[in-house]
């Protein structure tokens, strides 16, 4: 929680003044943000955005982030600072000195994710922390697959330590990373990545202060707060109070996965309980607590409050809790590597509820979880190639879903020019998926189609950890239809139906095809301009147009 506000009798014009320095906290935490993208060796940090940065106060709250990040990584980020300052107390930090973890029950949730935090000292005084969380390629382990019995298997876990001790690297730390991974240098230049970007917002902020005559930030922290909590209290006034429950049926590791939410909306405050949700399993899907409240809590904000900037007093206003055990609050030591399969799911979950409070007004379910593609050969020259696919958006109350969108983590895929050139694999197309929206007045988001070689001749192995949605497709929405379930196959005829490690010989490939969105609204009422143009378009083919849509192939609505 973050600390008792003030109140304050302020002017208009400081008003604008405060409001001025706010929007300045955010271009700190954005160039903060584009310094990581820049220096990062991963790909997937650098091209896809797959990071976060945020500008917390004096006593361990968040500020502001950049736009620029997931909600997973910003939102445990907003959690992590405290849990690690209360393990190396801020009286202990010299100038110069810096934490770092990947333990999962303090971070974003599995080992590959980093969170480094920085104080920033002005006249000697810790005045704020930077942080930033992105994802290491490899940290040992099985690297990245759901077949870990434990977390002990997934790669090497730092707890919270000093990263540079007054300007110092702590070489300890870099070398117990370095030894563990298969690609030490790509890990090591990552986590000095974050360094790097934390020092860069480190020294935007001192100067923002210097500035304007700032000794601290209780000041601007006073006021983000108070229009934050006003605002998320005016948002959830237009929310009718309640109880509403809601279950989705996910296609698990070898057995189907229920996740169940009970939300109770009161006044000003939105609490939902995740009991009832299957219990841990022994393989690498499970999700920590922190990681299922940082994704439930961004659906809730997605949907009735997108417009109050996220900080740690936007957060007050929603509260996830879980019974321990569970899928979505495993404990230590469950294996966690692919745990966003879970937490990406969990926005739908809470629009699920919040459908039943504002009919009409909310989206249909998105294909979830991103596809996390990992590729790797052992060949002369070991690799390991990661990138993403994406699958719809649920379809809108009045416009169609979004096409092959990362929701809810908001990142983008590696470009196949720079996948091809860092790692022997040959994308031979890449293409949206025609049929695979739900149908619906308002038709959901596509998914794409993605066929992936080897350059040379030899034998690629693939984790099919994160392939979520393959038996049942994101539901519709007021009478819309559920989008294509997804499908994953090698051309040598095997058809991928889990969440295993697989084989693809020399000369097959590897074909994906990504889950499509659900509709929104009765397939009957969708315009005819619309559907003739999805049919020119080939996002739709005449036969689902004849069939869902009643399009006869004279271009004209059947009557």
């Amino acid at each position: 929680m973050s600390q008792p506000t003030k109140k304050h009798a302020v002017t208009d014009r400081q008003i604008i003044a405060l409001n001025v320095i706010w929007n300045r906290l955010i271009s700190v935490c954005e160039e903060q943000a584009n310094v990581l993208m820049r220096v990062a060796f991963g790909t997937i940090v650098r091209e896809a955005g797959d990071l976060s940065a945020g500008v917390f106060d004096a006593h361990g709250a968040m500020l502001a982030q950049a736009v620029t990040g997931t909600p997973g990584h910003v939102n445990t980020m907003a959690k992590s600072v405290r849990a690690m300052l209360a393990r190396i107390p801020a009286d202990t930090l010299q100038p110069g000195d810096a934490l770092v973890t990947n333990d999962p029950w303090l971070g974003a949730g599995h080992v590959f994710d980093f969170v480094v935090v920085t104080p920033a000292f002005l006249d000697g005084k810790i005045v704020g922390y930077l942080a930033s969380t992105s994802h290491v390629v490899d940290v040992g382990g099985l690297g990245w697959s759901a077949e870990g019995r434990t977390v002990f298997e997934e790669g090497v876990v730092i707890p919270v330590s000093k990263l540079r001790r007054q300007g110092a690297l702590n070489e300890d730390i870099l070398g117990i990373i370095g030894i563990n991974s298969r690609i030490p240098k790509e890990a090591r230049g990552d986590i000095l990545s974050l360094l790097s970007c934390n020092d860069t917002g480190a020294e935007r902020l001192i100067a923002l202060m210097q500035e304007f005559n700032y000794s601290s930030l209780e000041d601007i922290a006073d006021f983000i707060f108070e229009r934050s909590r006003a605002g998320m209290a005016a948002a959830l006034a237009e929310v009718p109070n309640g109880t509403f429950s809601n279950e989705l049926e996910l296609d698990g590791y070898d057995s189907p996965i229920v996740l169940k939410a009970t939300m109770v909306i009161s006044d000003h405050q939105i609490h939902v309980d995740l009991a009832g949700s299957s219990p841990s399993i022994d393989r690498g899907i499970n999700c920590p607590l922190n990681y299922s409240i940082a994704y439930a809590a961004f659906g809730i904000r997605a949907l009735l409050a997108g417009h109050v900037p996220n900080n740690a007093a936007a957060l007050e206003a929603i509260k996830i809790t879980a019974p321990p055990g569970l899928i979505v609050s495993a404990e230590r030591p469950s294996p966690v590597t692919a745990r966003h399969v879970i937490g990406q799911a969990l926005p739908d979950l809470m629009l699920g509820c919040l459908a039943q409070a504002l009919p009409g007004k909310v989206l249909a379910e998105s294909s979830g979880a991103l596809w996390t593609i990992s590729l790797s050969g052992h060949g002369d020259t070991p690799f390991s190639s990661l990138n993403v696919a994406l699958g719809g958006m649920g379809a809108r109350p009045g416009a169609d879903g979004l096409s092959t969108t990362a929701f809810p983590s908001g990142v983008g895929s590696v470009p196949i020019e720079i996948a091809e050139s860092a790692a022997p694999v040959i994308y031979h197309s890449k293409e949206f998926a025609t049929d695979t929206g739900g149908a619906g007045r308002y038709r959901g988001g596509l998914g794409q189609r993605v066929e992936i070689g080897a350059r040379n001749q030899e034998t690629l192995k693939l984790s099919a950890a994160a392939f979520e949605r393959l038996k049942i497709g994101p539901a519709g929405r007021d009478g819309g239809l559920p989008g294509a379930p997804g499908r994953v196959e090698i051309t040598d005829g095997t058809v991928i139906d889990d969440k295993g490690n697989y084989e693809i010989p020399p000369g097959e490939r590897l074909i994906l095809r990504t889950p499509g969105g659900g509709g929104f609204g009765d397939p009957g009422l969708r315009a005819a301009d619309l559907i003739k143009r999805d049919i020119a378009e080939a996002l739709v083919s005449e036969d689902q147009g004849s069939k869902l849509y009643k399009y006869n192939s004279q271009n004209r609505k059947e009557q």
